[in-house]
């Protein structure tokens, strides 16, 4: 009784949960809440699917779109260079907050963050941007220069991203 009591005046409370739900999880996502560029973001990528740019990822229900994300956020895991920072990635149209992290000289993502921690570089992306990137439809320097990628942080990561090739796990 004494756990539920707690576990309901924490959620009353406002305690930060150690994870977030996301589209996926069947949440609505409130884009202004998300990150600040997350609006500007979403909007960019509207704009490149009407314009063509690149294609919209095939909508996949609950498990399934989950499990696609996460594929791509290790296929981009694995192609990202040793040499860049932690850093928090936002998925905007599902609202999920991963965060990447070296563990043994390679980077390991973590989904269902709460976010990014304080003063922990930032990455906003669509799922779509992110699957173009990877299937090398799209340049991460088009992404960046159409919008549809938005990094803020230290120079090393505005860096990282202008020169990393997904496509090929190279720089470009």
């Amino acid at each position: 009784m004494r756990l539920a009591t707690f576990s309901l005046a924490a959620l009353l409370c406002g305690a930060a949960p150690a994870s977030l739900a996301c589209g996926y999880d069947g949440m609505a996502m409130d884009l202004a809440l998300a990150h600040p560029a997350s609006l500007e973001v979403s909007l960019a990528i509207h704009r490149a699917y009407q314009d063509k740019l690149m294609a919209p990822p095939l909508p996949l229900p609950g498990a399934f779109g989950m499990r696609r994300a996460l594929k791509a956020m290790d296929r981009l895991a694995a192609m990202l260079p040793a040499d860049g920072e932690r850093f928090s990635l936002l998925l905007v149209e599902p609202g999920l907050w991963t965060r990447f992290e070296k563990r043994d000289g390679h980077w390991q993502p973590t989904p269902h963050t709460t976010g990014p921690a304080e003063g922990e570089d930032v990455v906003i992306v669509g799922e779509g941007a992110l699957l173009a990137m990877l299937g090398g439809k799209l340049s991460t320097r088009q992404a960046l220069e159409h919008g549809l990628l938005h990094v803020e942080g230290g120079t090393q990561q505005a860096g990282l991203w202008q020169s990393v090739d997904l496509s090929h796990g190279t720089r470009q």
